[in-house]
């Protein structure tokens, strides 16, 4: 799935977060930021397709493969391999909050001890952890490609998913609902800071529904987009799954979705 897509639906999990942590001592921007990295931390692995990997990190770590070659291979730090697991959401969002808790010491700014200060902030790794679980998740209905879906379970060596459920992107329909449940979410927590009563199970009712749209959208696709390796059909797939939008969404907010998608810097 779409980065943009990812980022948006670790921002819905970050309103879920909230509305349950709404009382303690936590900044509401701080966890909708971490809900927001996670969702887009697992794709950090898609560096090995930049220009420069081989003359930087190949060169560094004298890496006997290039770049292209450890993004469609499936070495542990190939695409949807570690960085998509739920070890390295786990093992990142804790190395976060140390790299934020030692910043503010050096800034002076230590206001806790470091266990106390990951308590104080669980709310926020939560979110990102979390956000890293939701990337993944919508991982799993594409394509399996060459990697036959995510390695969720690292160290084990299975990949799950590839279902072929929805193409890659031009799932205009799937961000809208996630875009509206953390909009709603948004809402209502504003509305329950200004008013002070708690929203957290409301919150969590507006995330189930927005799952089950999104679970109904993926069952329902006319088109099956599976395949494993390359394909010579990857065109003919990418525009059966416009012509699907078109029809699902019909002419007038597809062609909104299409200027949001030329106006936004991440393609989607």
């Amino acid at each position: 799935m779409d980065l943009l897509t990812h980022i948006v639906s670790g921002v819905a999990v970050g309103s879920v977060i909230a509305g349950f942590s709404m009382p303690k001592p936590v900044s509401l921007k701080r966890i909708f930021v971490a809900g927001a990295l996670g969702g887009a931390f697992p794709d950090v692995d898609a560096i090995s397709l930049w220009s420069k990997f081989d003359a930087t990190f190949g060169k560094w770590f004298g890496l006997a493969h290039s770049g292209k070659d450890i993004y469609f291979g499936k070495f542990w730090y190939s695409h949807h391999g570690f960085f998509h697991s739920i070890t390295a959401a786990i093992v990142a969002g804790f190395l976060l909050g140390c790299l934020v808790f030692f910043y503010r010491w050096l800034r002076r700014k230590r206001e806790h001890p470091f266990g106390y200060f990951f308590k104080v902030n669980t709310p926020v790794y939560l979110a990102f952890v979390l956000g890293c679980l939701a990337h993944a998740a919508g991982d799993l209905p594409i394509p399996a490609s060459v990697w036959g879906g995510v390695r969720l379970f690292w160290p084990l060596a299975d990949y799950i998913g590839g279902w072929g459920k929805i193409w890659w992107w031009n799932n205009y329909d799937i961000f809208l609902i996630i875009s509206l449940c953390a909009l709603l979410n948004i809402l209502l927590l504003l509305i329950a800071n200004f008013a002070r009563f708690r929203i957290n199970i409301v919150a969590l009712v507006v995330a189930l529904v927005a799952f089950v749209g999104v679970c109904c959208q993926v069952g329902t696709r006319e088109t099956d987009y599976s395949y494993t390796g390359h394909t010579k059909q990857y065109n003919i797939l990418e525009q059966k799954s416009i012509k699907e939008q078109q029809r699902i969404l019909g002419d007038k907010v597809y062609r909104t979705m299409i200027h949001v998608d030329d106006w936004s810097p991440l393609n989607f």
